[in-house]
């Protein structure tokens, strides 16, 4: 949640408070790092540097009579700690709560509330079970994965980009069969049909592509698709404090109804595939337009070439990412660009898995 904090603040407050906080902020969320090397640190150094650089603009304009708080005080000896004891994991006082809450709140729950302990001992000693089952079956699932890559002559990347998200759809779409127009009104991208051309032609055999100047031209093999409103995946354990799969993303391209307004998110796009994991190398941020798949009509009766995609697809309307972030908060500012010279608005068509977050 206090990801959210910094741009909510941004041209609200004087730009020294804006890094104060960015200091404090990056601090945070590195010292949480569940791994640490001098690199980061480094990182973690430099923010509580630039933190103390800034932090009298708190009391010069009355936000605090002083800061010689005990938390605030404590954060000079993260550093230190770090490398003498390791990861903060290893020794805050929050694992201890979450040991509370998994060894006896839950356990409680579980019982019929009369002869608890014994209860307790047992539900626990069961789920200790079924966890070490789940971390077996999972390290035999990567070793067969590792086993399939090493046989097909794949070589296994250790790259977070190349880790494909666990996505969630509903199994039957929100519009099967809806019309390309109607597509185009309901989810406010006229320029949809455009960019479904051009990604389809590219998948056509030499022989048969259209030129480029001529794909706006094209006619269609059909002119309905299946389309879902939303869908969920799970978010990665980076920074997002999470420890099952019940912590989703969920992400929605919904038209509105009745005269409501509809909700298209923001989303991150990986359209190379050298996309890194950090940075904006290989990434581009848009807007969720549509996500469709193609009738399974036209690949029951031929109708469609063989070469196309038969999986899910998304429709994004591309944003304009600055060159270099902002001096003071550190963030790229990201802009609606202005339609092409033939009216046609920046986008394109990609895979779903292409989708990196929202």
């Amino acid at each position: 949640m206090a990801r959210i904090l910094l741009g909510c603040i941004i041209g609200k407050v004087p730009s020294q408070v804006v890094t104060c906080y960015r200091a404090l902020l990056n601090f945070i969320y590195i010292a949480q790092y569940a791994s640490h090397d001098n690199t980061t640190i480094q990182y973690l150094e430099d923010s509580l540097d630039l933190y103390h650089a800034n932090m009298h603009i708190l009391v010069h304009l009355g936000v605090q009579e002083y800061l010689n708080i005990p938390k605030l005080h404590s954060m000079l000896h993260h550093a230190e700690c770090i490398r003498n004891f390791g990861t903060n994991n290893n020794y805050n006082a929050e694992i201890f709560e979450m040991f509370h809450i998994d060894f006896a709140k839950e356990c409680w729950r579980a019982s019929n509330f009369r002869d608890r302990v014994p209860q307790m001992t047992q539900w626990l000693s069961r789920q200790e079970k079924v966890a070490m089952f789940e971390s077996y079956l999972n390290n035999y699932k990567r070793e067969e994965e590792k086993q399939a890559e090493l046989e097909g002559g794949i070589e296994a990347s250790s790259s977070p980009s190349s880790k494909p998200l666990s996505t969630f759809l509903a199994k039957h779409p929100h519009s099967p069969g809806q019309t390309l127009k109607s597509v185009q009104t309901s989810h406010q991208c006229p320029s949809f049909s455009c960019h479904l051309r051009t990604f389809l032609n590219k998948f056509m055999d030499r022989g048969n592509t259209i030129p480029r100047n001529q794909v706006a031209l094209a006619q269609l093999p059909f002119d309905r698709l299946n389309i879902w409103h939303s869908f969920k995946f799970v978010l990665d354990s980076l920074g997002n404090d999470i420890d099952s799969i019940q912590n989703m993303d969920g992400i929605k391209a919904k038209p509105g109804k009745r005269g409501e307004e509809g909700r298209f998110d923001a989303v991150i796009v990986a359209h190379i595939d050298k996309a890194e994991a950090r940075g904006l190398q290989g990434i581009k941020v848009g807007r969720l337009r549509v996500i469709f798949s193609l009738q399974d009509i036209l690949y029951s009766y031929n109708i469609a070439p063989y070469s196309w995609p038969k999986g899910l697809l998304v429709y994004v309307e591309w944003y304009k990412i600055s060159r270099n972030p902002g001096q003071f908060h550190n963030m790229y500012i990201v802009t609606k660009p202005v339609p092409q010279a033939n009216g046609v608005a920046p986008g394109a068509i990609v895979l779903l898995g292409n989708i990196c977050q929202s």
